[in-house]
């Protein structure tokens, strides 16, 4: 169970610009308790360290660092934060000491030497212990489980190719949150009165519960006996319905409602680590995770080789040393031994039909070593079990196992190969041989993004030794400069780094902990205007890999492009809060990125964000766009018409309907005319009290003036029912806290436009607020309102043309009187409103504070639930939830497939693995990439409405035509596609420009012109001499039947490129990568090359 305080509540003061984030994923609640939390992790190798720094960035109070083995060569190659200063000298837990302590300054990070003591871990809240003996296993679990409240226990091990990951929270552990998913809710549509009654929901939207949820009822009229009452646990019977208890009793359902899930506690029960040896699902609902779906019976395998190496290290003292046949005979004989053992005791214990000799002897084999992609993984899962110790998230129950088996080679390196010198790479020596290790060295990357994951891979990077070598090289490229929220992910950068270039210093950090890592540090962004450079033809042909760290959609489909054009492996992944996914993309052999995508998010219909939200989300993003209105568009508006009355008036009219303008206008005049006075900030608050009437009192009694609550429509149905929540009016009240912070956050926008002082004087705003006297009062009119998106009724009232034209002959007047006074110019100067730029990450700047209280307040029009300051910044603010466990995760699992990447002609599609992980629930699937999608004929194609050929049968994205006749004409390249596919071509682009359209007679012209001259004329842009090739696209027809043409892109020589020597072209685009795609055959019988784009001379004929 948590501790006292944790249990209390106790709350430090929690950096919301550090954390934010991260609270965006565990929430403020468990925050406040992680921060009470003292966390020790007894065992500094590689996926200790890699743990605690995972743990110390999430923020807990204290960590105690314990290891008093001293530091060797070969730890280089898995602890971070040692250096070849320390070897000998230090003991691990010293030297990893002020590289850990530098990561968080809320969090107290200490050093015990010595022997652990039952005072130390008593006074924890968790205890974590890496690559200890069976002995000490047993010992400090059984002290940690006799504790009150008891402490909790984790243990791992770090055995080369495998680990493996042990959690105990005691008898009695208090799951608060299984998933930590934003509860559902959903709008109630009908229950009925049996047993068990269903209910049903709106169908707008499917409900999105699973059986087992537990869920409550509000705002029910009739079985009103439901509202409040205690959580129900449902049954799913359909995507709109579900089933609850016996409802025969309550009274008749009439209308409305809304069912929300709801978070009931659980309480999970762990067995011992002594019962769990025997038996490792001796707790009830324990079982042993499979995360590789390919690999069903391995975990038991590796929980019977586990015991065996234990066992062996108890016999001898030591566990066995890299590639000891002697020892991995013994420990075979172990495994047996025991799993005979566990068949004598029957159901109670785990036993297997037959051990499988090659599973104990590749454990044993490396048992000694700790390689970067398990220990990365490894620290990333145990921090993240830490911290559910919180109560938040499902606990692992109780053993994780994995193996990463088919990084081995094949064939295996020889006794020589496998010879340790003593140096950081030994490890990775001793599993992969020298000669591998010199290929990681040489390797060429290119790394997108150097964020939280850029961070991680660089680090795994240099603890691998790839791009270390004397060829090697990591060019990595990230625009953007490191902010405060930042640092609780990104941890090669500190709080002096601020405001400068992630990757610059990033490069610089990790230099640091290798020296030998060629890195080269870029800052512009990759995309088609850096197609010249830096980012040009030859560099992407000179890659092995590509790394992708990104965190936009856009940004991936582009490198994805090239990767695919250019034939080069590319590493895929990304996170968002627990959830992590990794994609290995292959030349010719997996699906690219780009060949399946995630479907589009959900956006809110218009209607429902300006008249009928029912979700704060809703409410969430109209203030967002009514900031943007009020303190973006609008000031840039008033500026324009500052710049030029007529010519903005003009505008205005020319644009969107009547009411539109009048709005428009309205704001313009408002804006011109507030700012007189000799009190200007008092001005503000007038504006402030204006726009609080007219958006929250105003707008609202119009809805219910054009709807009333007893409205009907045409069908006789009552209007205001399912997601058409019934609103009502607010009328400002300056003792409300919430109407204060409007006006506090809008008077200071507004003050800020007009280059007045803010202030934060809450009292004086009171007065102020108090004092004024806005005037007028609320006059409904006839109005026309849609009612849904697909309503075309065009909204306005009746007179709002007259109103739009008499107000813009007030502006002109206005427009009038201010260039009379003086040069239009230096009058407008002198009267420019700054435009806001929406900040989410300061929290004193206004911007965040005026959406949330604007979110609030129609959320209480609408009687919506309202949201408190930090959801109402992660939704407006778009920000992504993010945590360094994670992170640490999913890289482990990408470094693990780059360590495949080196040795690509030797594997198998098979041995890649793609990823989907939840450490929330917690959940890994790893499963084969799948093939590349195939375009296939077709006799009926919908989209074209008849039949298709696809030529060459069955390509894919990787698959490229390759025109060999140089820098062609457009006539030569219909010839050539004619002569060699035998299509007549109707179109022919290059992405969204047009170079001939054989329907066009303008374009027929073109025929004469070279498509690099045409392309350069229609573009208005010279072909930068870096530009090898042209990508095209072409609409074509089979010249026999006439019937439609799929064919791969087109590829077409620059002239530049066209009369280069053939060697000269080869090179680049040959390159490094193993690519098993060369040995296929050049072209198919179409002279459809399949292998990849490979650049050629012209064709002198």
């Amino acid at each position: 169970m948590p501790s006292a305080a944790m249990a209390r509540g106790d709350q430090r003061k929690i950096d919301m610009d550090l954390y934010s984030r991260q609270i965006g994923t565990f929430g403020i609640e468990m925050m406040g308790k992680l921060v009470q939390m003292k966390v020790l992790i007894s065992g500094l190798r590689g996926a200790g360290a890699e743990a605690a720094k995972n743990l110390i960035l999430a923020g807990p109070q204290a960590v105690v660092l314990h290891d008093d083995a001293k530091v060797e060569a070969r730890d280089l190659g898995a602890n971070f934060c040692l250096s070849d200063a320390d070897v000998g000298r230090r003991t691990r837990a010293e030297a990893s000491l002020a590289h850990l302590a530098q990561l968080n300054p809320y969090v107290a990070v200490s050093v015990h030497q010595g022997p652990l003591t039952e005072e130390l871990v008593a006074s924890c809240s968790v205890a974590v212990v890496f690559d200890a003996t069976q002995a000490d296993l047993l010992r400090w679990n059984e002290f940690c489980r006799a504790r009150t409240p008891a402490v909790g226990f984790i243990a791992a091990d770090s055995w080369g190719l495998a680990g493996r990951v042990f959690v105990d929270f005691g008898d009695s552990f208090m799951c608060y949150d299984k998933d930590g998913e934003e509860a559902k809710s959903a709008i109630v549509a009908g229950i009925t009165q049996e047993d068990p009654g269903t209910v049903y929901t709106h169908n707008d939207r499917r409900h999105g519960f699973q059986d087992g949820d537990w869920v409550t009822f509000r705002e029910l009229q009739g079985m009103t006996e439901l509202n409040g009452a205690a959580p129900m646990q449902i049954k799913v019977t359909g995507p709109y319905s579900f089933t609850i208890g016996d409802t025969t009793k309550l009274s008749t359902y009439v209308r409305e409602g809304v069912v929300s899930q709801a978070k009931v506690p659980q309480t999970l029960t762990f067995a011992p680590y002594r019962s769990c040896c025997s038996n490792p699902c001796a707790a009830e609902g324990a079982e042993l995770v499979v995360p590789d779906l390919s690999k069903f019976g391995r975990p038991e395998q590796l929980h019977i080789a586990s015991q065996a190496i234990l066992q062996y290290r108890e016999k001898h003292g030591s566990l066995p040393q890299p590639n000891d046949e002697t020892a991995v005979t013994a420990c075979v004989r172990l495994a047996k031994d025991f799993n005979r053992a566990r068949h004598a005791e029957g159901d109670r214990s785990l036993s297997v039909e037959a051990v499988d000799e090659d599973v104990v002897r590749k454990v044993a084999l490396f048992a000694t070593c700790a390689i970067c992609p398990m220990t990365a993984f490894l620290g990333g899962v145990i921090a993240q079990e830490v911290v559910k110790f919180t109560g938040k998230y499902t606990p692992l129950r109780q053993f994780l196992y994995l193996d990463m088996f088919e990084l081995l080679p094949s064939p295996a390196p020889s006794i020589a190969d496998r010879r340790l010198t003593g140096g950081r790479y030994d490890d990775q020596v001793a599993i992969f041989g020298a000669d591998f290790q010199r290929r990681l060295g040489e390797l060429k990357l290119f790394l997108v993004g150097a964020g939280a994951l850029g961070c991680e891979y660089l680090k795994c990077f240099a603890m691998l030794g790839a791009c270390c070598g004397p060829g090697g090289k990591v060019v990595v490229t990230d625009m953007d400069r490191i902010e405060v929220s930042n640092l609780n992910r990104q941890f090669l950068f500190r709080q002096r780094d601020v405001g400068h270039s992630k990757s610059t210093t990033a490069a610089e950090a990790v230099r640091r902990m290798n020296s030998a890592l060629k890195v080269e540090a870029l800052e512009q962004r990759v995309g088609p205007e850096t197609e010249d450079g830096p980012f040009d033809d030859l560099f992407w042909s000179g890659l092995d890999c590509v790394v992708n760290a990104l965190d936009n959609v856009q940004a991936r489909m582009y490198v994805d492009s090239r990767c695919v054009w250019f034939c080069k492996p590319l590493l895929e992944s990304g996170t968002l809060g627990t959830k992590a996914n990794a994609q290995v993309v292959l030349p010719h052999l997996t699906q690219s990125y780009g060949d399946s995508q995630d479907p589009p998010e959900e956006s809110i219909p218009l209607c429902t964000l300006k008249h009928f939200p029912n979700a704060i989300e809703h409410t969430i993003e109209w203030s967002r766009d009514l900031f943007e209105q009020l303190f973006a568009e609008g000031p840039k508006e008033v500026n324009s018409f500052l710049d030029d009355p007529g010519a903005l008036l003009q505008k205005v009219k020319a644009e969107g309907s009547a009411t539109s303008q009048l709005s428009r206008l309205g704001a313009i005049k408002r804006a011109l005319l507030e700012r007189e006075g000799d009190a200007p900030f008092d001005a503000c608050v007038r504006w402030a009290l204006l726009e609080f009437r007219e958006k929250f009192h105003d707008s609202i009694a119009q809805l219910l003036h054009t709807f009333p609550l007893d409205h009907r429509t045409s069908e006789g149905e009552i209007f205001w029912s399912g997601p058409k929540r019934p609103p009502a009016p607010i009328v400002f009240d300056v003792g409300e806290e919430l109407h204060l912070d409007f006006l506090e956050a809008g008077a200071n926008l507004y003050a800020a436009s007009l280059g007045v002082p803010p202030s934060r004087d809450r009292a004086r705003l009171k007065r102020l607020a108090a004092a004024l006297d806005i005037g007028g009062s609320f006059k409904p009119k006839a109005m026309k309102i849609k009612i849904d998106d697909k309503d075309t009724t065009q909204e306005g009232a009746d007179d709002d043309d007259q109103l739009a034209d008499k107000l813009s002959d007030e502006l002109a007047a206005i427009g009038n009187r201010l260039c009379a006074g003086g040069s239009s110019s230096s009058t407008a100067a002198a009267t420019k409103l700054t435009p806001a730029t929406f900040e989410k990450d300061d929290d004193t700047n206004f911007h965040i504070a005026f959406v949330a209280a604007a979110a609030n307040l129609r959320a209480r029009n609408y009687k919506i639930p309202e949201a408190d300051f930090h959801k109402v910044k992660m939704i407006a603010g778009k920000i992504i939830p993010a945590i360094a466990t994670t992170t640490a995760m999913v890289t482990g699992l990408v470094s693990a497939e780059l360590i495949k990447v080196a040795s690509l002609n030797t594997r198998k599609v098979e041995d890649f693995k793609n990823a989907f992980v939840n450490l929330a629930l917690p959940l890994w699937v790893m499963s084969e990439p799948l093939p590349p999608m195939k375009t296939t004929s077709k006799d009926y194609d919908p989209v074209i409405m008849g039949p298709i050929i696809a030529r060459p049968e069955g390509f894919t994205t990787w698959d490229k035509i390759d025109v060999d006749i140089g820098d062609a004409t457009i006539q030569q390249l219909v010839q050539y596609l004619a002569k060699k596919h035998q299509v007549e071509v109707s179109i022919i682009s290059q992405g969204s420009l047009c170079l001939y359209n054989a329907y066009s007679t303008a374009s027929k012209k073109r025929l004469s012109g070279k498509v690099t001259q045409v392309w350069e004329e229609i573009s208005k842009q010279t072909l930068s001499p870096n530009r090898t090739y042209l990508t095209l696209e072409v609409s074509a027809t089979d010249l026999e039947e006439g019937a439609e043409v799929a064919l791969p892109a087109i590829g077409t020589a620059t002239a530049q490129w066209a009369l280069a020597p053939t060697a000269e072209l080869l090179a680049p685009m040959k390159a490094m990568t193993p690519n098993p795609a060369r040995d296929r055959p050049e072209a198919d019988a179409h002279g459809c090359v399949l292998g990849g784009l490979k650049p050629r001379p012209i064709n002198e004929d």
